[in-house]
């Protein structure tokens, strides 16, 4: 039976049915699933007053309410233990209020840091070309580095990789796909030295393309089919040049299994499901992110909002935990993400707002009722407590705005 409950008498257990926003509208990435603590502080804090359950599918209202009510601001995060021996949270996992440097104050050290982590990674695959052995010891620093800028904002570093250009795109997705599985790691609550092991992985996992003809690699183009087979043999290359590495056997998983999908249609070996290790999961969803978000000779960029709408929509491919809980790192507007508000203005986003990830903080820039240009101003929309909101994701290609990475690359500027 269907049934419409108000948000404040929810409690865990009951199952969502629908929910009546738009995707964008809402912090999940699915409309129907069983409710825990952490969804119902998810649902109030966005501002939902009410959803539909299915009382044939979890508890009812009210008389088969099991234990006290759940204050959602006080609520834990319902974690369960998996298959992985990882503790993982069962929904989207929520965002880990600890204090954090703005990303206006990390974003200078997190350009400087990109550089020359992308130069360090470039110097690891020529090495690798010439039949060195990479130390996984040696990775550790700069690992070490890059998990620091995270911590300290995980925004910052990892929307300025995605600002990459052709002659380095093999380091800087390297780079790239680091901070991002130190930052998911992070999120789905893993210690910290599986956290920097993540992020070993994540540096190393392309390895195996310093065996890769380069005719090949640096294509601009789509590959053929003989291509696309010498293509796929990285992954292998890769976990068999790390066997002489002093990495983990979590890095070495990667290496070999980032491609693999959840319903067995991946490669190198078509593993299915919890068959695919942890971080190789983790591994899929930060190394299709990175590569369909950013620019390559061949095809233009994915919208980071698209990026994501895409990746939920393929069923079968990743781990809908682990992707739940990606979301929620990168969050649905990302930093550098051009927006449209209800009042009617352009704005950037520059940095994600404390609690709902609907919520940013933007500056806008442009008036799309005179077509002009405006004094910039910087908004918090969560403090605008409904004033202003998001209505839609622009391509920054059809307002002609080739200045829009400056506008939130360079906060520190004078109209920061």
């Amino acid at each position: 039976m269907l049934k419409t409950v108000a948000a404040s008498l929810l409690r865990p257990g009951m199952f969502l049915h629908s929910l009546d926003r738009r995707w964008l509208d809402h912090p999940f990435w699915k409309n129907s699933f069983l409710l825990t603590a952490v969804d119902i502080e998810k649902i109030v804090t966005s501002g939902i007053t009410s959803i539909v359950i299915d009382t044939d599918r979890g508890l009812s209202c009210p008389e088969e309410f099991l234990g006290e009510p759940v204050d959602p601001f006080n609520a834990g995060s319902s974690i369960a233990q998996t298959g992985d021996g990882q503790l993982l949270d069962t929904a989207a996992t929520a965002r880990t209020q600890l204090p954090r440097r703005p990303v206006a104050e990390e974003i200078e050290h997190a350009k400087r840091l990109f550089e020359s982590a992308s130069n360090e990674m470039k110097m690891v695959f020529q090495q690798a070309r010439m039949g060195r052995a990479v130390s996984g010891t040696g990775m550790m620093p700069l690992v070490q580095s890059i998990a620091a800028s995270v911590m300290r904002n995980p925004y910052a570093l990892t929307s300025v990789a995605r600002l990459k250009h052709h002659d380095g795109y093999t380091y800087m997705h390297s780079v790239a796909v680091c901070a991002l599985m130190t930052a998911l790691a992070r999120e789905l609550e893993l210690d910290e030295p599986v956290v920097l092991e993540a992020g070993v992985a994540g540096l190393l996992h392309d390895l195996g393309k310093a065996l890769m003809p380069l005719a090949v690699l640096n294509k601009p183009g789509k590959l053929s089919v003989e291509e696309y087979e010498v293509a796929k043999k990285h992954s292998y290359d890769g976990w068999h040049m790390l066997q002489s590495a002093d990495v983990s056997a979590g890095v070495l998983e990667v290496a070999l299994y980032h491609h693999e999908k959840v319903n067995g249609r991946g490669y190198p070996h078509g593993l299915k499901d919890k068959a695919i290790p942890l971080l190789a999961r983790m591994g899929a969803v930060c190394d299709v992110y990175d590569a369909v978000t950013s620019e390559r000779p061949y095809k233009s960029s994915w919208h980071p909002t698209q990026a994501l709408r895409s990746m939920a929509s393929w069923d079968g491919q990743f781990d809908k935990t682990i992707l739940a809980a990606f979301i929620s790192t990168v969050g649905i507007y990302p930093v550098g993400s051009l927006v449209r508000l209800e009042s009617g203005f352009l704005a950037v986003v520059l940095d994600q707002g404390s609690g709902s990830i609907l919520t940013p903080t933007v500056k806008m820039f442009f008036s799309c009722k005179s077509n002009q240009p405006v004094f910039p101003q910087i908004v918090d929309l969560k403090k605008s407590k409904g004033a202003d909101r998001i209505v839609a994701i622009e391509d920054p290609k059809q307002w002609n705005l080739p200045q829009l990475n400056d506008l939130w690359l360079n906060q520190a500027g004078p109209f920061a």
